[in-house]
């Protein structure tokens, strides 16, 4: 069992936080949502050889031998190409494997990036146990690719 705190997306701002129970505690799921969205969209340090200049890396600069967080973020103003959505795939798929190495998860099954009407997409699937498998999609970016 995984105990994860909700988070709700404010549908105005586009931004999440955290759910309040009326006790004033933060409501609990069993579920893993917050793990792949922070996994998904925290943002790992890039190496000297993706980002040349130390400040312009992002991510946390005490970041040792463990990463956590994505790389997508170097993504976001790459020419969207089948390659840029293969890389935005493997990148996913690298965030999510400390949920199978944790044992979290038993598999991250399938991770598909795809782009429809200027929306880039990512679904995942994520397989909990032998009989549970979870299906999440995501909205990686909108009005990509199309005129201001």
């Amino acid at each position: 069992m995984t105990t994860d705190a909700v988070l709700q997306k404010d549908q105005s701002t586009g931004l999440y936080d955290l759910t309040i129970d009326n006790n004033g505690d933060i409501n609990t799921a069993d579920f893993f949502d917050t793990a792949i969205l922070y996994s998904l969209y925290g943002e790992r340090r890039a190496s000297p050889n993706e980002v040349v200049e130390p400040q312009l890396r992002r991510g946390w600069i005490g970041n040792g031998d463990y990463e956590n967080g994505s790389k997508i973020w170097l993504l976001s103003q790459a020419r969207l190409t089948r390659t840029t959505l293969n890389r935005l795939q493997d990148e996913a798929e690298k965030a999510l494997q400390w949920l199978v190495d944790d044992a979290h998860a038993v598999a991250i099954s399938d991770v598909t990036a795809s782009l429809s009407q200027g929306v880039v997409s990512l679904n995942i699937v994520i397989q909990r146990s032998r009989d549970q498998v979870v299906n999440k999609s995501y909205t990686m970016w909108e009005n990509t690719g199309r005129g201001v």
